[in-house]
């Protein structure tokens, strides 16, 4: 089964911070990272239920060469609607509220 993903503009927004972080640390960092949540993004067009829900019904497909980040999203019908892309510490408490605005 193919999926529409589309993503939360606060998602977008979380990814092009991270992106800008990295670029600091370390020129080029930045534009891997992107690359990285690109084919994190993708992946999830074919194969989006593999990632176990992680609560409610909320996944997290993990962005492999910065393991601590992942993109948190939800399958609805035959779209992925993504809640955030940020470090896995941050407050699962966000992920509820952007979960409401879908449903």
């Amino acid at each position: 089964m193919s999926f529409v993903v589309k993503k939360l503009p606060l998602a977008e927004q979380e990814a092009l911070d991270a992106a800008i972080w990295y670029e600091e640390r370390q020129p080029g960092l930045g534009e891997e990272f992107l690359n990285e949540v690109d084919r994190a993004v993708q992946v999830l067009s074919d194969s989006a239920l593999l990632p176990r829900i992680r609560f409610a019904d909320v996944r997290r497909a993990p962005i492999h060469r910065f393991k601590f980040y992942g993109v948190y999203y939800i399958v609805r019908e035959d779209e992925v609607w993504i809640l955030a892309i940020f470090h896995g510490r941050r407050h699962a408490r966000q992920l509820e509220e952007r979960r409401e605005q879908i449903t």
